[in-house]
């Protein structure tokens, strides 16, 4: 009887801890508000053979070491001066699909990227942040490729 009082006083206490961990998921990401894609659904996407561009947002060693088929690489770093970067994302088309991915678990820099290519007129609606990045594709033990 005494088991069940407990449990009956504690569901409330336990449904409030796991409202906030789904919450404190969506808060721990950068820029929430911007649209996201699931691992799941990109991998499903490229072996269909949709036509999209996935952009990988880390340094050229990373990029090399191991990266999502088809993906190419214009790094993010907030340090350094814009320009470049902004010329080589102008140069993306605008009628297809980006799906921009980091190593970050947060999605901070893929998202950041994200936003950069809203600010240069791409529509919202061709522009996604790959959830949990290539640590998520990894993690799924999803094909990576390599260059030299």
């Amino acid at each position: 009887m005494k088991a069940l009082i407990m449990i009956v006083f504690m569901m409330p206490f336990i449904s409030a801890m796991n409202a906030y961990a789904l919450s404190a998921s969506e808060e721990d990401v950068v820029l929430p508000h911007l649209p996201r894609i699931t691992v799941e659904e990109l991998r499903k996407m490229i072996d269909e053979g949709t036509d999209l561009v996935a952009v990988d947002t880390r340094d050229g060693g990373s990029y090399r070491a191991g990266h999502i088929k088809g993906a190419i690489n214009i790094q993010f770093d907030p340090t350094s001066d814009p320009m470049a970067r902004q010329m080589m994302l102008i140069a993306l088309p605008m009628d297809k699909l980006i799906v921009t991915y980091c190593d970050c678990t947060d999605d901070a820099n893929s998202a950041q990227m994200a936003e950069e290519l809203y600010q240069l007129g791409y529509d919202r609606d061709k522009i996604k942040v790959l959830s949990g990045g290539s640590l998520r594709w990894v993690e799924l033990k999803y094909p990576l490729v390599t260059s030299e």
